[in-house]
C-alpha cells in the first residue's frame, strides 16, 4: 500500500485499510503541522465507524502542534462547511466516504470560507507529506462543542417563509448524518414528513448510500404506492440529493435545472456546470444573459469562487453562492419546497416544464486510462467533433449531442 496523500475528485478516499489507513491520516496531520495552514481547525464525521476511528485521530493529533480542535461529532459535510465559515476556523475536516460503500473512508477538507481547498494546497499538503516524520510537540485544546447544528438549522430557517402550500413529503437520509436536518426543516416549515433509514449506522442498512437507481428501488416503490408527494434522497454526507416522482427517480439535471431556474430568478450572474452536466442547464442560463463555463467534476466551486459567480452544479449536487459555496443537498431540499410552498406549486408540474434531454452513463472498469489512445480511437469511431473539450477527460461535441470519456476520481472505473 502506498501511503502518500492522494488526493481526488473530492479529498481523500479509498477503501478503509487497503487505499487509505491510519498512517496515511497521521502524514496528513503532519502535513497540516508544516504548512502553517492555520491552528484551529473543526472535525466532523459521517457515521462510518472508520470515519469515526479517523476524526478522533484527526482531533487527536492535530491537537499536539498546539492546536484548537473542536469536534461536532455526526455531521453532513455541507454542515462541516458552513461552520468552518461560521465558527471562523481555519480549516473544517469532514471525515466521510461520501455515497460510497461502507467499506470505504475519506477527509474532505474546507477553507476558512467554507470552500473545499485547491489543487494547489492539495499539492502542497502532498509534497509534505512525502517528509513526514510524526514527533508531537505540545498539546492543544479539544472542545466537543455541537452547537453550531443549531446555528445551521437556524441560518436555513431565517431565510425562508413557510408558505401556504403543504406537501406530504417522504425523506430517505441512507442511515448516514442528515436525520437531524432535513425531515426536521421541512416539519417545522409545516409539511408532513416521514422519515426512513433515518438512523445513522456504518453498515447503511436500508441501501448502499450513493443514490443511484439499484439503490433505490424500496424507496422508490414506496413513493409510487403510498400518498406522499415525492421523496428527497440523500447520500452518505449530505451534498446530494435526488428527487422521486410517482414517475420515478428524477433524472439529476432535472434537479440542478429546478434549482438553477429560482436562483435565475432572485439574481443574474456567472453561472458554472460541471464537465458531464446537461446543456438543458447553459441553455437556461444563456436564456437569462447569464454566462456559462464548464469545470472538472469536483471543482466546480474553484470557477465559481474566481467568478463570484451566483450558481454551480454537478449532478444531483447544487452551490448556491448566497448561502455559501458549498454542496448542500439539504439546504437545496429546503430551497425548493419552499420555492413551491410559496408560489402554490407541484412538484410534477415542474418537472414537467423542464425542457427533456436523453442522457445515457455507463461505467468501466479499468486498470488504467490511457486519453491518448481513447482520443484517437473515439475520433476513428465517432468523426470529428465541432469542438473538443479536454478540461476533464475528453468531452467531444457534436451538432445534436455530446460524449464525454472520462476516468472517475473516487473508484476505479
Amino acid at each position: 500500500m502506498n501511503n502518500n496523500l492522494r488526493f481526488g475528485t473530492s479529498g481523500i478516499r479509498g477503501l478503509f485499510q487497503e487505499e487509505i489507513d491510519t498512517n496515511m491520516v497521521m502524514k496528513l496531520i503532519e502535513s497540516i503541522s508544516l504548512s502553517d495552514l492555520g491552528s484551529k481547525f473543526l472535525v466532523g464525521h459521517d457515521s462510518r465507524r472508520s470515519c469515526i476511528l479517523f476524526a478522533n485521530i484527526l482531533t487527536s493529533g492535530l491537537s499536539y502542534h498546539e492546536n484548537k480542535v473542536n469536534q461536532i461529532g455526526f455531521a453532513p459535510t455541507p454542515l462541516v462547511a458552513y461552520a468552518t465559515r461560521k465558527g471562523d476556523f481555519d480549516l473544517g475536516f469532514s471525515v466521510t466516504a461520501s455515497h460510497n460503500p461502507p467499506n470505504y473512508c475519506g477527509i474532505k477538507i474546507f477553507d476558512s470560507n467554507g470552500i473545499a481547498i485547491d489543487e494547489k494546497t492539495e499539492q502542497m499538503l502532498q509534497n509534505y507529506s512525502s517528509e513526514y516524520k510524526f514527533h508531537p510537540d505540545k498539546f492543544g485544546r479539544i472542545t466537543f462543542d455541537e452547537g453550531i447544528k443549531v446555528d445551521y438549522s437556524l441560518d436555513i430557517m431565517k431565510r425562508f417563509d413557510s408558505g401556504k402550500k403543504k406537501f406530504k413529503i417522504l425523506v430517505d437520509c441512507a442511515n448516514g448524518v442528515t436525520s437531524d436536518f432535513t425531515p426536521l426543516l421541512l416539519s417545522k416549515m409545516g409539511h408532513k414528513v416521514i422519515s426512513i433509514n433515518s438512523h445513522p449506522s456504518h453498515l447503511f442498512h436500508g441501501h448502499n448510500p450513493e443514490p443511484i437507481k439499484e439503490n433505490l428501488s424500496v424507496t422508490t416503490n414506496l413513493v409510487k404506492n403510498s400518498d406522499v408527494d415525492f421523496a428527497f434522497v440523500h447520500d452518505g454526507d449530505g451534498d446530494r440529493l435526488v428527487i422521486i416522482t410517482k414517475e420515478g427517480i428524477v433524472p439529476d439535471y432535472i434537479f440542478s435545472y429546478l434549482l438553477l431556474s429560482i436562483i435565475i430568478q432572485e439574481r443574474k450572474g456567472d453561472v458554472v456546470i460541471s464537465i458531464n452536466s446537461s446543456t438543458a442547464l447553459e441553455e437556461l442560463a444563456q436564456s437569462y444573459s447569464c454566462n456559462v463555463s464548464r469545470a472538472r467534476l469536483g471543482k466546480t466551486f474553484i470557477a465559481l469562487d474566481k467568478l463570484s459567480g451566483i450558481y454551480a452544479t454537478e449532478p444531483s449536487k447544487v452551490i448556491d453562492s448566497d448561502w455559501g459555496m458549498w454542496e448542500d443537498g439539504m439546504y437545496a431540499a429546503i430551497k425548493l419546497v419552499n420555492h413551491m410552498s410559496v408560489n402554490n406549486l407541484d412538484m410534477q408540474d415542474m418537472i414537467d416544464d423542464v425542457p427533456k434531454k436523453s442522457y445515457l452513463q455507463n461505467n468501466i472498469f479499468l486498470e488504467a486510462f490511457d486519453s491518448g489512445l481513447l482520443k484517437e480511437k473515439a475520433l476513428k469511431i465517432l468523426g470529428e467533433p465541432l469542438e473538443i473539450q479536454e478540461i476533464d477527460g475528453l468531452r467531444l461535441i457534436y451538432s445534436d449531442s455530446w460524449v464525454l470519456f472520462r476516468a472517475s476520481g473516487t473508484e476505479p472505473k
